[in-house]
């Protein structure tokens, strides 16, 4: 096995995918998608060998990196699923046979003859074996709240479609043909305009992707992401398409004697299909079927408009102009309700990105040291306290300024438990005790009292215990314990520690 650092760094992997998830999937490892793609985009080294290594070690799943020299001879005996440096990005190996293989490459399931594999695959793998150990960190919690999420996704769906169907059969709709083709293929306009609005925010959608797959010359994204794919440069064509079908299907159903307006509007978006048809074939020189069902949906409505006579100019008048303002209004409405709905989706992208980069700064080893070397220094080798944990051999020592009535405390105490039972203890910690009253230094003494009675995983636990269940009772929680907190190892002794850190309160500890 060759070492990490002689792993050739992938920047230009594609953004969309996810491989990490990916093979979390063919791993079947117990995880949630949402927490595992956060986990993914926000890490520090999400687009190198190292840190999918580093995330699926975060999920206890052995992996080791390796190059192989004799590609076609050696890829066989490789047991899937792996991940491989394949065409300068990285695919998810799931099944490889005598003559083909069958990977996941740029979030779409690939089948390619195993010399044509061979010839884009440069030799990097990242071997993965998953256990029963193997599991997203506080997957049932996560697993909790994604359930939950699926079940109020659910119930809103629901609700919605319980109200289309009621409001469908009390209308007695259904004993119009025109009028339930024109609801039908108005509410499959919205659902082809949600999945180019997903495409457009680069959100994964696997019936997005399979359809835009459909054709040899055919990228959705190329399509949406040119000049042309915004109304005035502003408002995005899924965003105009998906607020007017959704307008269509709200008239057609609470305001039915409007569906003279809507047949009349849906003339004066035929235009738009040839110059959309035009564009991506002369401009573009590629195809987006999302973009051309929209299209046939948009003939198709004109076609049952003519057949079922519902094309009629309403008498000219006062009435009729209001009539038309007050549904260009709705379409109006709905097409700027989505446009403001994008930015904010946006918006909760850049944040993630943002994480990430500077997740990717911390992580830089320079930066952190030359940070640390501008905060303020407390030599505390002379000063070692009684309450510690984890290795105290250990080269690397973690000193902790607590308080037990600190809320912010107990949060950090739960990040020292987590980080010792990740490092399998081989770090040393040692708490310092403050308080923020005189009176209140009695808690530290009884804290201590009783650390100084256990060992160092009973007084792990000891502390913990107190921030979950002693802080309400104060000194109520010791007084049955028996504990001597007068003994010379529990008074107080500030005389070794750094002026400025007893400026932050009273201190209370034993010192070497």
């Amino acid at each position: 096995m060759q070492a990490y650092s002689e792993i050739c760094m992938f920047a230009h992997m594609n953004k969309r995918q996810n491989i990490f998830v990916s093979l979390l999937e063919l791993l079947k490892v117990k995880h949630t998608k949402e927490l595992s793609n956060q986990h993914f985009n926000e890490h520090p080294h999400k687009y190198n060998l190292f840190g999918l290594s580093k995330m699926l070690s975060d999920y206890g799943i052995e992996n080791a990196a390796t190059r192989i020299t004799d590609k076609e001879n050696d890829l066989p005996e490789i047991q899937t699923p792996f991940i491989a440096q394949f065409g300068g990005e990285f695919a998810a190996v799931h099944k490889v046979e005598s003559d083909k293989v069958s990977f996941l490459w740029k979030g779409s399931p690939h089948i390619l003859p195993m010399t044509k594999f061979v010839d884009g695959w440069s030799g990097v793998v990242l071997l993965a074996e998953s256990s029963p150990a193997s599991i997203e960190p506080d997957y049932k919690k996560h697993r909790k709240t994604e359930l939950l999420q699926l079940l109020i996704k659910t119930l809103l769906f629901s609700a919605c479609g319980f109200i289309l169907l009621l409001t469908y059969l009390k209308g007695a709709f259904y004993t119009s043909v025109g009028f339930s083709l024109l609801l039908l293929i108005n509410l499959t306009g919205v659902f082809v305009s949600w999945l180019l609005m997903l495409k457009h925010l680069r959100i994964h959608s696997q019936y997005a992707d399979k359809i835009c797959s459909l054709f040899k010359q055919s990228d959705c994204n190329n399509v949406l992401e040119s000049d042309a794919a915004k109304l005035f440069g502003i408002i995005g064509w899924s965003e105009v398409g998906l607020g007017y079908f959704i307008a269509n299907a709200v008239i057609l159903l609470f305001a039915p004697a409007l569906i003279t307006y809507i047949a009349l509007i849906n003339i004066v978006t035929l235009p738009y299909a040839f110059w959309s048809v035009w564009y991506q074939y002369a401009k573009a020189k590629q195809w987006c079927p999302l973009c051309l069902i929209v299209q046939v949906l948009l003939w198709s409505i004109f076609a049952v408009n003519c057949i079922f006579g519902y094309i009629q100019i309403p008498e000219p008048g006062i009435d009729a102009l209001l009539t038309l303002m007050i549904v260009g209004s709705g379409y109006a409405a709905a097409i700027l309700a989505f446009n403001l709905f994008v930015p904010k989706v946006n918006t909760d992208k850049t944040i993630q990105e943002l994480r990430q980069s500077i997740n990717s700064i911390k992580a830089n080893e320079d930066v952190f040291s030359a940070l640390l070397k501008k905060q303020p220094f407390y030599e505390t080798h002379d000063c070692h306290s009684v309450i510690r944990f984890g290795n105290p051999h250990s080269p690397l020592q973690i000193t902790i300024l607590s308080n037990p009535y600190c809320n912010p405390c107990s949060k950090m105490h739960k990040k020292i438990e987590q980080l010792l039972q990740k490092t399998n203890n081989n770090i040393s910690i040692q708490y310092f005790l403050s308080s923020f009253r005189e009176e209140l230094n009695t808690t530290n003494k009884y804290i201590i009292a009783a650390c100084l009675a256990d060992d160092s995983d009973s007084a792990l636990q000891l502390i913990t215990d107190w921030f979950e269940n002693g802080v309400a009772l104060k000194d109520e929680y010791y007084k049955d314990w028996s504990l001597d907190i007068e003994a010379p190892e529990c008074t107080s002794s500030n005389k070794s520690l750094p002026l400025a850190m007893k400026s932050t309160g009273s201190f209370v500890g034993k010192f070497k």
